[in-house]
């Protein structure tokens, strides 16, 4: 590692710590070792009774309820497929709701068949859920961990199993920079839900109705808003483009100046935030709101068509999502804009796609 590399580690590692740190509560992390696995049975494929440090693993969450953990297996054994002389690939069921019985989760991996081909297990009581998925401060599956020597390579949606893989195996991944990146993003959730609390407790204000008994909001005007955000992104930049600021902001500038709102939200859009990706939906969200109301220029609506494109360009696996709903969308738009050969064509491009399998 040469030295200028080696100095930006250590520079982001002590800007982190200093900074982050306290905001972070996780204790399993990319490079720690990985916890030992503890499954009460296996229903499909090998039984691994412990993680080797001579070979690679990806672990993947599961659970029975969980509809999007289901629609990915398919695509998840086409990555066990690709990978099977060099990856083993381990999909543990977690956080099941009360006491479901091995048989019922076996009748559902049978029934998946070649769509789910890869070693199925039940983790031993909590042990998986608290031990890998809680630790590593992720509230949510499908997640995996790819643990290479013994260690956790990454860890993180399901989606970006592939990229990670081919890095990890042509030896250009660096799981320095992948801790950072993650510390980073876990650094930004948490200031955001801090940060938000504090943001609508400046523009919310509450007001005792005429019962007396409830409270009704009463928010501040948009160039109050506006000041209120300044304020804070001036203390803290980073909090600019996080999710709730992007929503508060672009909505009172939809308010009060068209122009600046039109710059702030192109500037948004390339920007990301601590989900990976910028808030496309949001300012999606805004322009449809407010075009209930108010007619907004032609130049905003066809941003959002090319918010709602990046949104379906952006996720590797189109197929999983609402891929039709965002087309609808779309077509609204170009509606809006007044292009209605183009809406026409999102419309037929919505319709033809193939919706995504329901198990």
């Amino acid at each position: 590692m040469n030295r200028k590399l080696q100095l930006l580690i250590l520079i982001f590692t002590i800007t982190f710590k200093c900074s982050a740190q306290p905001l972070i509560h996780i204790s399993l992390n990319i490079g720690d070792p990985a916890p030992p696995l503890k499954v009460k049975a296996w229903i499909k494929g090998m039984q691994i009774e412990k993680l080797r440090n001579d070979k690679i693993y990806v672990l993947d969450f599961w659970a029975t309820w969980c509809g999007p953990c289901l629609a990915l297996m398919p695509h998840f054994s086409k990555l066990a497929k690709k990978y099977q002389d060099k990856v083993t690939f381990l999909s543990i069921d977690i956080y099941e709701r009360g006491q479901v019985p091995i048989s019922k989760i076996r009748q559902l991996v049978d029934s998946m068949g070649k769509r789910m081909d890869f070693s199925v297990g039940v983790e031993e009581g909590r042990f998986m859920s608290k031990n890998w998925a809680d630790a590593s401060g992720y509230r949510g599956i499908p997640t995996i961990f790819i643990v290479s020597g013994g260690k956790i390579e990454w860890t993180g949606h399901p989606k970006y199993a592939d990229s990670v893989l081919t890095k990890i195996l042509d030896k250009s991944w660096s799981p320095q920079f992948a801790m950072l990146k993650r510390n980073n993003q876990l650094y930004l959730r948490q200031l955001e839900i801090l940060s938000a609390k504090e943001l609508i407790s400046k523009i919310v204000r509450y007001k005792v109705n005429l019962t007396g008994n409830t409270y009704d909001r009463v928010q501040i005007s948009p160039d109050s808003v506006l000041y209120v955000i300044d304020e804070m992104v001036r203390n803290i930049p980073s909090l600019k483009f996080l999710p709730v600021f992007v929503s508060y902001t672009f909505a009172a500038l939809l308010k009060t100046d068209l122009k600046k709102a039109y710059n702030y939200a192109q500037e948004a859009m390339f920007t990301s935030s601590h989900v990976d990706e910028p808030s496309y939906g949001i300012l999606i969200n805004q322009i449809e709101e407010i075009s209930a109301n108010v007619q907004l220029p032609e130049n905003f609506y066809r941003l959002g068509v090319e918010c709602v494109q990046l949104q379906i360009d952006k996720n590797p696996y189109p197929e999983l999502g609402d891929t039709p709903g965002q087309y609808r969308k779309m077509a609204k738009l170009y509606k809006l804009a007044g292009d209605l050969p183009k809406a026409a064509e999102a419309e037929e491009k919505g319709k033809s796609f193939k919706a995504p399998v329901n198990f």
